[in-house]
């Protein structure tokens, strides 16, 4: 069994400005766990624990979504509250194309998984004191990041571990050209 999910792996480029909005969030009064720099993706489909003979079935499949769409870009900007602003179990940028909706119902149907609106987690909340002013903060935060260019989209296994998960791409499709 391998806890998997599908998703974009972060080009580095994008990291630092993802980093820095992360810092900011640091100095606010919220008790949460950052996903790491290495961890950081945009998440198509959360496919929690798989059977390692469904893996091929699962990376042909997205071979084949894949192959229907040409490179496109991403526009990341603005923090979103999951799953609402008054209660806040994820702080995560949104994501904005068409075609990256597009490519995540496909997903859905074709592979399945837990599939929520494309977006990059920055950190899972544990606890926020003085909620209204948190949130206030929040919204002040300069969160446009720009654009980045998708140009696969990878199966990523995910290893529990003490200090937090490992990541480790077991597929990469390629969109075509």
């Amino acid at each position: 069994m391998a806890r998997c999910f599908i998703g974009i792996m972060m080009p580095e480029g994008v990291n630092p400005k993802i980093i820095s909005i992360q810092n900011s969030l640091r100095g606010l009064p919220i008790a949460c766990k950052m996903v790491e720099r290495e961890n950081l993706h945009l998440c198509l489909s959360f496919l929690g624990e798989i059977e390692e003979n469904e893996i091929n079935d699962i990376c042909r499949k997205l071979d084949e979504i894949s192959q229907r769409y040409k490179q496109f870009d991403v526009d990341v900007f603005g923090i979103k509250f999951i799953p609402s602003e008054s209660y806040i179990r994820v702080l995560a940028l949104g994501c904005s194309n068409t075609l990256l909706e597009t490519i995540s119902k496909n997903i859905k149907n074709d592979i399945g998984g837990d599939v929520k609106p494309p977006h990059i987690t920055l950190c899972r909340v544990k606890n926020i004191e003085e909620k209204q002013k948190a949130v206030e903060d929040i919204k002040k935060i300069d969160s446009n990041i720009g654009k980045f260019t998708v140009s696969s989209i990878q199966l990523i296994k995910s290893e529990l571990q003490k200090p937090g998960p490992i990541y480790s791409v077991i597929h990469e499709s390629k969109l075509s050209e």
